[in-house]
């Protein structure tokens, strides 16, 4: 039986743990006596392989849309929610973002940090690290989706954000 093919060589994906890459290529590798076909994706920073059989997985997802981006857009411009202040539970939101791997769950939790950051002065190590790659694969998503320059993407994003405040606390 024949593996169905959903994507095509220079299709974009998003992909949970490497990011916006391009589908370059479907190449048969020998693996332990076996052939399987991988898509061959690559990234700005690498270049991963794909199981074809594999490529319906949570952690793979088409480009956003348009409307994906305009969503995103409402979503950096509302008031940040105020993040738990245990650390434990705040890297447990970043891993279920990470793994939900979709830009609306990327879109809160990046305002929702920028503005805990700004609360608070300073975010753990990995909480930054989590901001920066987020921010990054977002940048790029919605650069490639709308057809613009990344460094413009980026500073739109970090307009919205500087503009994401945690609201006042009624009295």
């Amino acid at each position: 039986m024949a593996e169905s093919e959903t994507y095509d060589p220079g299709d974009w994906i998003v992909h949970a743990h490497y990011g916006v890459g391009r589908i370059e290529g479907v190449e048969t590798k020998n693996i332990s006596g076996e052939d399987t076909r991988y898509y061959r994706v690559n990234t700005s920073q690498s270049t991963f392989w794909v199981p074809v059989d594999q490529m319906d997985s949570e952690l793979i997802r088409p480009l956003s849309s348009a409307d994906d981006i305009e969503d995103v857009i409402a979503i950096l411009q509302e008031p940040a929610q105020v993040m738990s202040s245990n650390a434990k539970v705040r890297q447990s939101r970043i891993h279920n973002v990470r793994i939900s791997n979709e830009p609306v769950d990327i879109a809160r939790l990046i305002r929702d940090l920028k503005a805990r950051q700004r609360d608070k002065g300073i975010l753990y190590a990995t909480e930054r690290s989590a901001f920066i790659a987020l921010k990054e694969q977002l940048v790029q998503e919605w650069a490639i989706v709308t057809d613009s320059k990344r460094e413009a993407v980026s500073v739109e994003i970090d307009g919205l954000l500087e503009h994401s405040r945690i609201p006042e606390k009624k009295q």
